[in-house]
């Protein structure tokens, strides 16, 4: 990512979609806490969804930022879960001993939803087919 690229937040319900792609450089790195930070007191959203299936590499400094994030928003109120580590930058993480504590990961976007209590259901044709668990039709 260039310096000029902008952190993308997409709003989802009550939460953040923060897609990541290509090489993460420091500067952006920095750029996203402070933007997912604001966009969790500004939209008093309780999740943030971090999407790392376009990540090429994922190095130390990004490690720290990711867990800094995490714990600034878990004062926030708000639960941050990673997504989508490829299997190459997960092993590249566990041969260098570095840890993501206080951050739940999980393999896939669906699985990050389905954690912040958003599943998909096949009940009726006249919904929208997404939920947030506990808040169904009846």
């Amino acid at each position: 990512m260039s310096m000029g690229e902008s952190v993308t937040c997409i709003p989802l319900w009550d939460c953040l979609l923060v897609p990541l792609h290509g090489d993460v450089s420091d500067v952006h790195a920095d750029a996203l806490v402070t933007e997912v930070l604001e966009r969790i007191q500004r939209d008093e959203c309780f999740g943030v969804l971090v999407d790392l299936s376009g990540v090429w590499t994922l190095d130390s400094y990004l490690c720290s930022v990711l867990a800094r994030l995490a714990q600034a928003a878990r004062l926030m109120g708000a639960k941050t879960v990673l997504s989508g580590m490829r299997p190459e930058i997960a092993m590249t993480l566990e041969a260098m001993g570095i840890e993501l504590r206080g951050i739940e990961t999980v393999a896939t976007l669906e699985d990050a939803l389905s954690s912040m209590g958003i599943t998909r259901t096949r009940e009726s044709n006249k919904s929208s087919g997404l939920e947030r668990l506990g808040e169904r039709e009846g």
